[in-house]
């Protein structure tokens, strides 16, 4: 159950993430990030009570926490989705989502097996050549574009490692209290800055992204009933895949040779790592 929970947030990530970026070429982060926010938040608090009804204090602050980090990592990740191809941008943040809950819980004492550093070795091989610029390439890929991937990565990485502190019987509260601290936080600054709040075009894509957004963070914090941290965290990294995979199809993104290597050596830490 573990497993087929991790891949569904996997596919949920993946496809939030392309339609956030997608919804992020018009609009500005915060109006993407604030919508999305609010569309997961409403019908998961009215749905909340008749799942669990006696979330514990600690609990809905460790979700809120995780909260706040991990829409900073979302807004990171839709900016550099909007600013840079998909196909790379989203791969390196998921690679270092991966590692980081994996010394969390190396610190917590979680059994550490050969093949899951193994599978980190093969991560950073696999981050180098996407970051990497070939000789003679068109598309330039700018160090703030990578710096920003890694941020992105982090904030998820600790998204989850907050999450997996919290009981799994308060489920889904957690995830309730962390979208009202990014939303409070989000209107914040959006008063500070006077951002219009309003997005503009087509609002598929937000409702798209906020509902698998949502949906995903449900499907991750279900997962870790089941299993540890290390490898549920590790396999729901798996949604660069969908995103790149979306954004070939759909937005007939190129992808060489090269950055192909670099994807499926990606790809090959989460496996390896999740099947250790």
């Amino acid at each position: 159950m573990a497993v087929f929970l991790s891949v569904v947030t996997a596919f949920l990530y993946g496809s939030g993430d392309f339609l956030g970026g997608v919804a992020s070429r018009r609009n500005s982060p915060i109006q993407v990030l604030t919508t999305v926010s609010l569309i997961g938040a409403v019908p998961l608090l009215v749905v909340a009570p008749f799942i669990a009804q006696n979330p514990s204090t600690s609990d809905l602050f460790l979700g809120a926490a995780a909260g706040l980090v991990g829409i900073t990592g979302l807004g990171l990740l839709y900016r550099g989705l909007a600013r840079g191809p998909m196909s790379i941008f989203a791969p390196i943040t998921a690679i270092v989502s991966a590692v980081f809950p994996v010394i969390w819980g190396f610190f917590r004492n979680d059994e550490q097996g050969l093949q899951i550093w193994f599978g980190l070795a093969v991560g950073l091989i696999g981050i180098f050549i996407l970051s990497s610029q070939p000789a003679g390439q068109e598309i330039r890929i700018s160090v703030s574009v990578i710096f920003e991937a890694l941020l992105a990565g982090l904030g998820f990485g600790l998204f989850f490692s907050l999450l997996s502190e919290t009981s799994t019987e308060s489920a889904p509260w957690p995830i309730v209290a962390g979208r009202f601290s990014a939303t409070l936080i989000l209107l914040c600054v959006a008063l500070t800055r006077k951002t219009q709040l309003r997005p503009v075009g087509s609002w598929i894509p937000l409702i798209g992204c906020g509902v698998c957004d949502t949906g995903a963070n449900v499907a991750f914090l279900f997962a870790l009933r089941y299993g540890q941290l290390g490898p549920v965290a590790v396999l729901a990294s798996l949604y660069p895949a969908v995103t790149v995979l979306l954004a070939r199809v759909v937005l007939r993104e190129q992808l060489t040779n090269r950055r192909l290597v670099g994807l499926l050596l990606a790809m090959s830490t989460v496996v390896l790592i999740g099947l250790s």
